[in-house]
């Protein structure tokens, strides 16, 4: 049997439903077969356990983080551009995957050494070009002295919660569904400007 692609990303985007819902432990590969509409022994063929269904799914989770992440840290503009354009591409990464931030939070919560198994981020990230990049512009007197990790925290921190806490935000701030995505439009430009401000002199 030859393997279909597109019955493969169903099953990825149905076990990615699955594992963020109920996390690698309450998971069955039953459920998983019947939201993607196959029977179990299709599943099986493709991932031949849970296990692998997992690594398969967060090694497909973790590809659409790398590249942005990679991105901001190396590329070669202006750090204010930068911020902006991180944002920007983060947040409509995160639109196309929104279960992303619970998908990852709940298995460092549940299991972080699986998670760390299975983390690959050295391959994308490089702190020391972002890190110069700051101190030159200290340096240049344009922003104060900054620790390189509260600027990494804070950024991604400001870009990934409203997707992990999307439902505590939009009960208690009276944000509707319909309204969700106008609200993240708007965090594109609230973020650069909360993160620009905090630095620049």
């Amino acid at each position: 049997m030859v393997k279909n692609k597109n019955t493969e990303e169903k099953i990825l985007e149905s076990a990615r439903e699955i594992f963020v819902h109920k996390g690698f432990e309450g998971a069955r590969m039953q459920e998983i077969a019947d939201h993607a509409g196959i029977n179990k022994a299709l599943l099986h063929y493709y991932f031949r356990g849970k296990e692998k269904l997992f690594e398969a799914v967060f090694k497909d989770t973790i590809q659409q983080i790398g590249p942005a992440l990679s991105a901001f840290f190396n590329e070669d503009i202006p750090l204010e551009v930068k911020v902006w354009k991180f944002v920007d591409n983060y947040l409509e990464m995160i639109k196309k995957f929104p279960q992303m931030p619970l998908f990852i939070m709940n298995e460092i919560s549940t299991n972080p050494e699986r998670i760390l198994q299975q983390l690959n981020f050295e391959a994308y990230l490089d702190f020391q070009k972002l890190e110069k990049q700051l101190m030159d512009e200290y340096e240049k007197g344009h922003i104060i002295q900054v620790d390189i990790r509260h600027f990494i925290v804070n950024i991604i921190g400001l870009t990934v919660f409203p997707f992990a806490a999307k439902i505590i935000i939009q009960k208690n701030l009276g944000i509707k569904d319909e309204d969700w995505l106008q609200f993240i439009e708007q965090r594109k430009k609230v973020i650069p400007q909360t993160i620009m401000s905090w630095i620049k002199i």
